[in-house]
């Protein structure tokens, strides 16, 4: 079975892909001899090396006067967005989020293995098996993730004022008073 290749992207080329998802970048804007505002107190030659790679790499493609994302361009566009996410954290509201997931290992055990890993890295703590929990909003969040890997079927958004083993939670979360 071949191994896919993971793509490295350079932080322009992120910019790149951010943009042209967004409709900000336009193909005549590049060849054009004043860049766009979004472009503004950028190396304009930088961008254009970044945009050609991106190009090279099949992420986007020209549809007249439109840069577009590829299908493979998407998948990464929203990659990113997913990565990008942060959870703010602010004074605690006395409700906790849950996040209960079942989603099957087979086909999406890499999608499972992600999205646990990225609760974990917003700071979530496993509360059971399949079970995560924190005491800051995060709705919007968790629902964008689990859209961006197709898993929204088998993610369910929970909220409770209490937990079992609740004193231990506060402690973890340092919530104390």
């Amino acid at each position: 079975m071949k191994k896919k290749r993971k793509i490295y992207l350079g932080k322009n080329e992120r910019e790149i892909l951010r943009m042209v998802g967004t409709g900000a970048l336009v193909a005549a804007s590049l060849v054009a001899p004043n860049l766009p505002s979004a472009f503004a107190g950028k190396k304009k030659k930088s961008y254009r090396q970044s945009f050609q790679r991106a190009y090279d790499k099949n992420l986007i493609y020209l549809s007249g006067e439109k840069v577009q994302l590829s299908e493979k361009g998407q998948k990464l566009m929203e990659q990113i967005l997913s990565e990008d996410i942060e959870i703010k954290k602010h004074e605690w509201d006395g409700i906790w989020r849950i996040v209960s997931y079942d989603i099957p290992e087979d086909p999406l055990k890499k999608e499972r293995s992600y999205f646990r890993r990225k609760l974990e890295s917003l700071g979530f703590v496993e509360l059971q098996k399949s079970m995560m929990v924190i005491p800051y909003e995060c709705k919007e969040e968790i629902a964008v993730i689990a859209q961006n890997l197709r898993i929204s079927p088998y993610v369910m958004h929970l909220i409770t004022d209490n937990l079992p083993r609740q004193n231990e939670f506060v402690k973890r979360f340092g919530l104390e008073e």
